[in-house]
């Protein structure tokens, strides 16, 4: 019916801390269209236990079953790295949109065969790239569009916290890798500012642990015309996570860059967004924010859409062929461990 709103039952895959977030932001919409009906994980007792304490109808042990609900509109990912991609085909392959945390895989080529797959099945598929959807980041884009702080040149901003007891971060068996984890973020900031790749890639000051995993790197992504993107990533100390974006006529800070609430252009007062409160405390920073995304992957299953105008497909591509060139350039490879069955390692 013209102007009814649709309803999203979601299925969640993996009962771990990201999901956790993801259910209770859900739980913070007003009005909400959402509706958590189904998780899964390798390890039933944890499926059971995640199920009991949000509230969920149905827990399956394994993610097969989730597959074969037929309630389940859509399954959100939040699995660890190397079996995004097994879980998200299983999905796609079933006629389930998908949700997938990122980064949607461990290179180029199996995201493009699983974006194919979507578009084959006719499903909507979207790697989390949560950050877009934030208020802020469409305030950013005014500001940037109506010539606010001139023409842009550089920016450059720091993102790390304390991660060195992090298993998933620093175990190359489990894809770890700074750059994958929150280097992205900085990745994509570069990508919505300047609108296209880099022509130049360099990295520099990169530290590697005992298992060839990046736990700190630096890198210069190079976009002519005189515009860099600088950015410290490490997992060895917490820094200030701003980012600060530097043109002709003034600069544009934000705050916590990744999960924007708070912009501040120069000598003009703080804009600022506040998240409302939830049902349960969060694991990560500003993870109610992850209403936004969901909202927006409601709005555009609503209307037929295969992926997101915000954050499309080939977005998507072009970040993870720079994580692929950067990770190839810094020496750290995951060749051996893509595609590997998901019943051994949960988030």
């Amino acid at each position: 019916m013209q102007g009814q709103k649709l309803n999203l039952n979601w299925g969640i895959a993996a009962a771990g801390r990201i999901t956790q977030d993801f259910v209770t932001a859900l739980g913070t919409i007003e009005d909400s269209r959402h509706s958590v009906i189904a998780v899964a994980d390798v390890k039933g007792e944890r499926a059971q236990e995640f199920a009991q304490r949000n509230q969920i109808s149905r827990h399956y042990d394994g993610f097969d079953a989730l597959s074969q609900d037929r309630e389940v509109d859509i399954v959100y990912v939040g699995t660890l790295n190397p079996y995004h991609y097994a879980v998200v085909q299983l999905m796609l392959s079933r006629g389930k949109h998908v949700l997938c945390e990122t980064p949607m895989c461990l290179g180029l080529s199996q995201a493009k065969e699983l974006y194919t797959l979507a578009e084959q099945r006719g499903v909507f598929l979207m790697e989390g790239m949560w950050s877009r959807f934030f208020p802020s980041y469409d305030r950013l884009r005014e500001l940037l569009l109506s010539d606010s702080i001139g023409e842009v040149n550089l920016i450059k901003l720091q993102h790390g916290f304390r991660l060195a007891n992090v298993e998933r971060i620093n175990s190359r068996a489990l894809g770890g890798s700074i750059t994958l984890d929150i280097g992205i973020y900085a990745l994509q900031l570069g990508q919505f500012v300047f609108g296209s790749p880099p022509v130049k890639i360099i990295p520099s000051g990169t530290q590697l642990n005992g298992d060839r995993v990046d736990v700190q790197t630096e890198f210069i992504l190079d976009y002519g015309d005189n515009r860099r993107l600088m950015a410290l990533v490490t997992g060895l100390e917490k820094l200030e996570n701003d980012a600060v974006i530097v043109g002709t006529k003034g600069e544009i800070r934000l705050s916590n860059y990744w999960c924007c609430t708070q912009l501040t252009r120069s000598n003009a007062a703080p804009e600022t967004w506040p998240l409302p409160r939830a049902k349960f405390d969060f694991h990560y920073t500003n993870s109610c924010g992850l209403r936004y995304q969901a909202e927006e992957v409601r709005k555009c299953i609503e209307k037929r859409l295969l992926e997101s105008p915000r954050y499309t497909h080939a977005d998507s591509l072009e970040l993870i062929a720079i994580t692929d060139q950067i990770r190839r350039q810094i020496g750290v490879h995951f060749e051996d461990i893509v595609g590997r069955d998901c019943s051994e390692f949960m988030a």
